[in-house]
């Protein structure tokens, strides 16, 4: 499945182990570190980490991963760690041609690997804009965790296992995550991914939801009380009081306020589209879920919610390629298999419905949804006698831990073989015990029955008390000039001036950071300045300067004994292939055939 491109746009792809390969971990942690910083920046789309780390240790063309991740650049490296010293080798590719946009070696004590990954990121945001159009870059990217590079590499695991989605996983990971928070206490991302954790399995009917929110608060609190700025934590919040509180309103605004904090924040766009599309806030949910999807589209769970976010809008199409892209990433997602079944009901596919039960691997758990998609698939085939004996049976497992689960897929059940009071009753015990999965009741196109019964109607009353759906509005955006018309004339006039009597872009070295300091200008507004008022991206705008400097030396008879290519290397240009394509791209020739013409 391709994605479009967006020509600011980078997936950092998992650095290579060199040597020992228990020293893996750190190599990720490097990865996963320059990706945290990276989403920092407003305006650059950057694959999160799941899509990223999908191409671990699998050697594919630049041009094949940047086509089906959706972006123009690639960062790619390597880690070698000998004793206390580290060395990383980082390059920035082009993935339309392959072209090595920047390379460069780094050596430093293990010491001072946070501030290392702090001026790798800043290095990296600077050449994408040199290259490809302003950005907005802070001064540092990096929060230093506290906590040893082991240990965060233990973190990166849990983080994985926890995403699993299913109870083996999730459990393995909440047992790392403890031993993490026992020796750093103070390690806040612990703390929200162990509520996370918890807020998981109340929200997938995996564990009663009552100690699930219990436990998962007690974590949420304490990552509150170390850090509440982190755009994790308002995540968590978001996600804990939707689930819990069924609080649509401040859901909304907490998980705003984490992609504020973190504009390329897959997880929060992809939580503040269940919650829109919930209420049956359809287009704003849209937008979310693919917004999380381009910047994450091998994550399981993006898939996911794609393929759901499809069948409430009845694309049956979408509906299977979602869902068959979720299961291969991640066989082991039970909490899709049965939402799955529902969108297939609703195409009337029970035979299909049942070839994908035996499809779920054996786990805790797997015999449950099993059973749950026997007893849709019957309900739907209309053998009455079989579908009693199964509806039976699942009955029977509202009795133990997955009891919510279990009563969800009752309520379709009973609605399609027109037992609607049935439904509603289990509908009333569900929302009596607050159990997350009532509040997916309201935009199902398989409960379309029960809109007409008075006692749906009270039941959603209830369910989205705490909900503005009608009357939220996205606000337009504000369009930010970092400089005055005044001042960006004066510094547009001093630029001009600078270039022309002091030829910086013959140092074949020159950064926008190093032309910003020469006019005192911050590098934020230099590189505003170029795109707006000229239209021009730094590397352009240089080598525009160096193109028109060759012209004159090329001509000058004095220059007759060089080179062409040499002459390029004396104004400014570095490579053959960036003077040859600018050159033509400028005037439309080559410089031989420009040359000719002039003499």
């Amino acid at each position: 499945m391709h994605t479009s491109f967006n020509n600011k746009s980078i997936a950092v792809l998992p650095f290579l182990t060199i040597g020992d390969k228990e020293n893996e971990y750190f190599s990720d942690g490097i990865t996963e570190e320059i990706i945290n910083a990276l989403t920092k920046i407003e305006g650059l789309k950057v694959t999160a980490r799941t899509s990223s780390f999908f191409y671990k240790n699998k050697p594919l063309d630049a041009r094949h991963i940047g086509n089906e991740l959706g972006v123009e650049t690639l960062l790619e490296g390597s880690v070698r760690c000998i004793k206390e010293r580290v060395r990383i080798t980082a390059q920035l590719i082009r993935t339309d041609n392959g072209f090595h946009i920047w390379c460069e070696n780094f050596d430093r004590n293990l010491t001072d690997i946070f501030a290392l990954q702090d001026e790798i990121s800043l290095l990296i945001a600077d050449k994408i804009r040199e290259n490809f159009g302003h950005l907005e870059v802070q001064d540092s990217l990096v929060d230093h965790p506290n906590i040893s590079p082991e240990a965060y590499g233990q973190y990166l695991r849990a983080k994985s296992l926890v995403g699993g989605f299913n109870k083996d996983d999730i459990r393995k990971g909440i047992n790392l995550l403890k031993k993490i928070t026992e020796q750093y206490p103070n390690f806040a991302l612990g703390y929200v991914h162990m509520h996370y954790a918890y807020n998981s399995m109340a929200a997938g009917g995996l564990m009663p939801v009552k100690e699930a929110f219990e436990i998962g608060e007690k974590y949420l609190e304490k990552a509150q009380q170390l850090n509440m700025e982190f755009p994790e934590v308002y995540h968590s919040l978001g996600w804990h009081v939707l689930n819990r509180d069924w609080d649509f309103k401040n859901a909304v605004a907490y998980l705003k306020k984490a992609i504020a904090l973190k504009p390329n924040y897959a997880d929060a766009h992809q939580k503040l589209f269940i919650t829109l599309i919930l209420e049956g806030n359809l287009t704003q949910a849209d937008h979310h879920i693919k917004e999380a999807y381009k910047l994450d589209p091998l994550y399981d769970l993006n898939n996911y919610f794609m393929g759901y976010n499809s069948y409430i809008k009845r694309d049956h199409e979408k509906v299977r390629t979602y869902f068959k892209k979720c299961f291969e990433l991640n066989p082991k997602f039970l909490v899709g298999y049965g939402i799955y079944a529902l969108a297939l009901l609703d195409q009337n596919r029970p035979n299909t419905i049942l070839e994908v039960a035996k499809t779920i691997p054996d786990m805790e758990g797997a015999q449950t949804e099993r059973r749950i998609m026997r007893t849709l698939a019957l309900s739907a085939k209309g053998v009455e006698e079989e579908c009693r004996t199964e509806l039976s049976e699942l009955t029977q497992l509202i009795k133990t831990d997955s009891k919510e689960r279990v009563r969800f897929f009752l309520i379709f059940v009973y609605t399609k073989i027109h037992q609607y009071e049935k439904a509603l009753d289990l509908i009333d015990e569900g929302i009596s015990r607050k159990e997350p999965l009532m509040t997916l009741l309201k935009v199902d196109p398989l409960l379309k029955p029960l809109h007409s019964e008075e006692r749906f109607k009270n039941a959603l009353g209830k369910i989205f008390a705490l909900s503005n759906a009608n009357e939220r509005k996205e606000p337009e955006k504000t369009v930010i000039h970092l400089l005055s018309p005044t001042d960006a004339d004066t510094f547009m006039t001093q630029l001009k001036n600078y270039m022309t009597e002091e030829m910086p872009f013959l140092k074949a070295d020159i950064s926008l950071r190093n032309l910003a300091g020469e006019i005192n200008l911050h590098p934020n507004k230099l590189s505003w300045l170029l795109n707006e008022k000229l239209g021009q991206n730094f590397n352009d705008f240089i080598n525009s300067h160096r193109v028109e400097h060759f012209k004159d030396i090329a001509l000058h008879p004095a220059n007759s004994h060089i080179t062409l290519l040499g002459l390029a290397y004396d104004s400014g240009f570095n490579s053959k292939t960036v003077f040859n394509t600018f050159f033509k791209k400028e005037t439309g020739m080559t410089p031989k055939q420009w040359v000719n013409s002039q003499r």
